[in-house]
């Protein structure tokens, strides 16, 4: 394409909201159909605003290709990549460039941190196996295996609302590609969802752990190329929502690891608009608002499917 100013690119995409010719034009992910070169793909767990679903739509694209690694590190673990993965990058290099063999493709093909519990673990493929636990999100506030039925209520211009589970009595380790299963309405034809998941400690401290997003009027899923807790939307139409009445949401969350430890809770946040005053911000990456302003209810009956490994 022929240079544009960057101002010109920004108007552009702010312009196109659904997955038009002019995205389709700029989308590189099919060409990774064509990539069999050995590559060794890398992200920060945190950095979930920007490098980290980029790693997991490459290893998917890559799997054609026997000479894929990946590596998911834990935080600060990818300032820059020839400093805290230099002896990797040799390694990987010699192996490659050089004919050594450096040991590089040794055991499995992936691994990944789990902060929490502040270890490696190993895995042949992405996710690891896990069992999906649903919480349902009451109307009291908490998160649960089991449903209390109701709804809660808040502006789109506010900072959202919150569901906590009790403190958990165990260990939970969490690890691979989380959904919301939202049931909503709203008063107003569009609006957003931004979801942020946390590890709360029994002081009150909070971690961030990933996060999802969805406009409302880009919710169209296609169901055949989806998968539990992966779903997969089109993004090509924007249909408005009929105002005030339920409307049920598959919305992705970005793949990640964490052991929310014993006496430790889980925190489910919900907000339309993260540019508000007092909104909580992952790494300082904000959402560019829709513009409407709606009064938005969250039924019970929403779910959060969190992939919980099985005990070893």
């Amino acid at each position: 394409h022929p240079a544009q100013p960057w101002s010109q690119l920004l108007a552009n995409m702010s312009e196109r909201r659904t997955r038009d010719a002019w995205w389709q034009d700029r989308d590189v992910r099919p060409l990774l159909r064509n990539v069999d070169i050995p590559t060794y793909l890398g992200s920060e767990l945190t950095n979930v605003p920007l490098h980290l679903p980029g790693v997991f739509e490459a290893w998917d694209g890559l799997k054609h290709n026997p000479n894929v690694r990946m590596a998911l590190l834990p935080d600060h673990g990818l300032p820059w990549p020839w400093e805290s993965m230099h002896i990797e990058a040799l390694a990987w290099f010699d192996q490659w460039l050089k004919g050594r063999q450096t040991g590089i493709l040794n055991g499995p093909a992936i691994r990944y941190y789990l902060p929490g519990a502040e270890e490696w673990r190993t895995s042949d493929v992405w996710p690891p196996t896990a069992d999906y636990r649903e919480y349902a999100l009451n109307a009291d506030g908490s998160l649960a295996e089991q449903e209390s039925a109701g709804s809660l209520s808040y502006e789109s211009t506010s900072t959202g609302l919150r569901w906590s589970t009790p403190p958990l009595e165990g260990d939970l380790d969490m690890v691979g590609f989380l959904e919301l299963q939202l049931t909503a309405s709203a008063t107003a034809d569009d609006t957003a969802w931004i979801v942020l998941l946390q590890d709360v400690a029994p002081d009150g401290t909070a971690i961030d752990v990933t996060q999802g997003w969805l406009r409302a009027s880009l919710r169209e899923v296609d169901v055949a190329a989806s998968a539990p807790a992966r779903p997969e939307l089109t993004l090509r139409t924007a249909s408005p929502l009929p105002l005030g009445e339920p409307v049920d949401y598959r919305i992705p969350l970005v793949a990640n690891s964490r052991r929310f430890a014993a006496g430790h809770s889980i925190r489910l946040t919900l907000t339309s608009d993260d540019t508000v005053p007092g909104s909580h911000v992952m790494l300082g990456f904000t959402h560019t608002p829709v513009g409407t302003r709606s009064t938005n209810t969250v039924f019970a009956s929403s779910r959060l499917l969190l992939p919980v490994m099985r005990e070893i």
